[in-house]
């Protein structure tokens, strides 16, 4: 297979080449033909009719690339001349048909070449039948019918290799563009869950360093040990921080090390840890869970509490001081939750960051939703809901 893809490439790159290789052949064809007798005794001579005809049938050859249907109807009428001077067509009018019949055959559609085919052969046999020439031209003329019908069939041939093999290596490529695109795919959702983790760490750190400097730096001078608490926690917040993010890093660079002790996923049994740490900050945080209480799959359990994490951040950063509340509702299929804060929220001046939109992906891959807005009070309120059946269809009770 390879050196036939060689060879017809190579063909390809020099035509030129090629047709010169066919003209010599039809030359030594027609010289041949017109030497030997058709019984192998008698000799043919050479007339000036023969040689204009085989010098126009080799001209078709050159000219067939460019005008394969007009070069084709040259040969067929120099074969039809031929017959109609009782004389047979000679081996340069068959060869040239042949070799545009051929490459007809193998560049055109089956319409065309059975139009080609069809036309060629009932226009030799119409003429041989009409002119009721003697049996020795009926039968070199019923021989070269025999030799078009082969090229055709054998251009129609290589023309259904050529499109097989087209189809072969298109759906090759399409096949590696699909690996490519999918690779391309996973590549950046890993950046965006990496981009989203690290958010999640850095934000949440950084809000409660903001506020407990703040708490610090109002103190300093009122009471200077509440300060220094808040200083304290500024550094626990910036250590816890730091930890985190080198923990992150170094899953991220040891991902197959399976020996790397890891810190659990944090769920909604971290939710008042989580709490404590933005009250001790100063903010007021009610927490209302409604429904019955149940342990929820690793997935949504990690989104809710991520959800809820950015919720305060944001609260934390934009809203006047105020409470809070965070609510929970345990429902037969969904978990409800929503984050909101009274009183009119501070205006940023700050480009809009990624959290919100981070809240959302997260709530899509879990087949959830999220919205967010400004209340009529002018507080800000962060809903999601999650299905404690995951995407997959397996509920969450049953994966915990």
């Amino acid at each position: 297979m390879t050196s036939t893809s060689t060879w017809g490439r190579w063909c390809a790159e020099h035509p030129r080449t090629i047709d010169l290789a066919l003209t010599i052949l039809v030359l030594l064809a027609t010289w041949t033909a017109h030497r030997i007798a058709l019984d192998g005794n008698e000799t043919r001579e050479v007339t000036v009719v023969g040689v204009v005809v085989t010098a126009i049938a080799a001209a078709t050859i050159v000219f067939r690339r460019r005008y394969p249907f007009s070069a084709l109807a040259v040969a067929v009428l120099l074969g039809v001349l031929m017959i109609a001077l009782s004389a047979p067509p000679n081996a340069g009018t068959g060869s040239a048909a042949m070799v545009c019949l051929y490459y007809i055959a193998s560049t055109s559609d089956r319409r065309r070449t059975f139009f080609a085919a069809a036309s060629t052969v009932s226009s030799l046999m119409l003429v041989t039948i009409f002119l009721g020439v003697g049996n020795n031209l009926l039968q070199e003329a019923l021989g070269l019918l025999a030799w078009l019908l082969m090229a055709s069939f054998a251009g129609a041939e290589v023309r259904s290799r050529r499109a097989y093999l087209e189809s072969v290596e298109a759906r090759a490529v399409q096949a590696e563009r699909m690996r490519e695109d999918e690779a391309r795919h996973r590549v950046v959702e890993e950046r965006m869950r990496i981009a989203r983790d690290l958010h999640d760490v850095v934000a949440h750190h950084i809000a409660l360093v903001n506020l407990q400097v703040g708490v610090a730096s109002h103190l300093i001078g009122k009471d200077p040990e509440k300060a220094t608490t808040a200083l304290r926690g500024v550094e626990e917040t910036s250590k816890a921080a730091l930890d985190e993010i080198r923990a992150t890093v170094g899953v991220l660079r040891d991902a197959q090390d399976g020996d790397r002790s890891m810190k659990p996923a944090p769920g909604l049994s971290d939710l008042p840890a989580l709490v404590d740490q933005f009250v001790s900050a100063g903010m007021e945080i009610d927490v209302r869970a409604v429904g019955s209480l149940r342990p929820l799959g690793p997935a949504v359990d990690l989104t809710a509490y991520r959800i809820i994490q950015e919720a305060l951040v944001n609260a934390s950063k934009h809203a006047l001081p105020g409470a809070v509340t965070v609510s929970l509702s345990y429902e037969a299929e969904v978990l409800m939750l929503s984050v909101e804060n009274a009183g009119t929220a501070v205006p940023s001046t700050s480009p809009p960051g990624y959290g919100l939109l981070g809240m959302k992906e997260r709530a899509q891959a879990m087949g959830g939703e999220v919205s967010a807005g400004f209340r009529a009070d002018g507080g800000f309120r962060v809903d999601a809901q999650l299905p404690l059946v995951s995407v997959s269809g397996g509920s969450e009770r049953e994966e915990s």
